[in-house]
Order: structure tokens, then C-alpha cells, then sequence
């Protein structure tokens, strides 16, 4: 396989792992609510991908929460909450080390929100700070994975051909998406193998 001139790594179980029930769970103590009612008003209202889209602002987030649920809720409260849910995925350190140590250039494209980025920034997480020369965060550009807007503005932040482009994502519609966009693309499922592709590179 020929070797790519711009890596864009995927955010969430990729770089960093996340558990959703974690966020749920803490919404709901914040709340004093269901946890059943906090991820329907969260997930199955499209809360979180009008947020994640950069439809609506943190405050709109909570006051839609303090709407559903009939609770008076603090804002900086429910957004912390809501975003200490990640951890490191330290497999892939050796992975970016190597990368960068080729001088691959590389870049971040994520489905997140601003709450979700800012304590991302905040925990200051190996797996990502100092890596990428481009951000490409979809509540930023106002479109998500797999939708073809968000790809489009990602090649032209990397300034090569779609075709040099490689992406690692762990959700198989992201990848299915980048490759209609003219990428090369892979589904993530661990670090030892997106290893062993990155070998056949010549």
C-alpha cells in the first residue's frame, strides 16, 4: 500500500475510550433523576447530535435537560458531568510515536461537542495533546461523520489529494463515509492491527 502524506486519527474509542452509561449515570445524581429518562432526553430526543453539530450552545443543552426532566439544573454542573468519561487508550501511543518520529502529518476529525473537547483539553490526555496540526471537530465546522461536508473541509485543512489521505475510525459508517469522500480509510479495532497495515506502507 501506498504511504499516505496525511493521517486524520478518530477521537473516541480510538484515541481516547468513553463510556456513555458513565456520563448517564452521572447526569442523573446531578439531576436527581431517572437514569432511564436522563438518556432518553439526552440520546433518543437528538440532543447530543444537535450539540455535536453546533446547533446549540452548552447552555441550550442543559436547558433543554432542565426542560424534559422539570429539574433546576447548573450548567457548569451538568456539562462536567456529562464529560468525565474518558480515559487513554495507551495502545496507541507507539503508534502516534512512530508516526511521528516518520514525520507523518497528522490530524484529529471528530464527532464532539464543546463541552466534551474542552475537558478532553483540560485532562491534557497523551493520547492526543501535541500530535495533530489540524482539528477538525464537528460541532466547529457545523457538520458530522459520515455526512461528506465534514471530510471535504478535513482534506482541505491537509492540502493533498483526498487519495493521500489515511483515516482511522472505529465506527464502520465513518470509514464507509470517508471512502466515498476519496480516502483511505480503516476500521479501527485495536492497536495491533492498524500496526500491522501501517508496515505495508512503502
Amino acid at each position: 500500500m501506498k504511504r499516505p502524506a496525511f493521517v486524520y486519527f478518530d477521537l473516541g474509542n480510538v484515541l481516547v475510550h468513553f463510556d456513555h452509561a458513565v456520563a448517564v449515570r452521572q447526569v442523573a445524581l446531578v439531576a436527581q433523576a431517572d437514569e432511564a429518562e436522563v438518556r432518553r432526553a439526552i440520546f433518543e430526543s437528538g440532543l447530543e447530535d444537535r450539540y455535536e453539530t453546533g446547533l446549540i450552545t452548552g447552555e441550550q443543552f442543559v436547558q433543554f435537560l432542565r426542560e424534559t426532566l422539570g429539574r433546576q439544573l447548573d450548567t457548569n454542573a451538568v456539562l462536567r458531568a456529562a464529560s468525565d468519561m474518558f480515559w487513554e487508550n495507551v495502545s496507541i501511543l507507539p503508534i502516534l510515536e512512530r508516526l511521528r518520529d516518520q514525520e507523518m502529518r497528522m490530524g484529529l476529525l471528530s464527532n464532539t461537542c464543546e463541552a466534551h473537547w474542552s475537558w478532553i483539553e483540560q485532562q491534557l490526555y497523551r493520547t492526543v495533546v501535541g500530535w495533530f496540526e489540524e482539528l477538525v471537530l464537528s460541532y466547529e465546522v457545523k457538520a458530522m461523520k459520515p455526512h461528506r461536508e465534514i471530510y471535504e473541509h478535513a482534506t482541505k485543512l491537509a492540502s493533498v489529494e483526498p487519495e493521500a489521505i489515511f483515516f482511522i475510525d472505529d465506527r464502520i459508517e465513518n470509514v464507509e463515509g470517508a471512502r466515498s469522500a476519496g480516502w483511505r480509510a480503516f476500521h479501527y479495532t485495536d492497536a495491533a492491527s492498524l500496526q500491522k497495515v501501517m508496515e505495508d506502507w512503502s
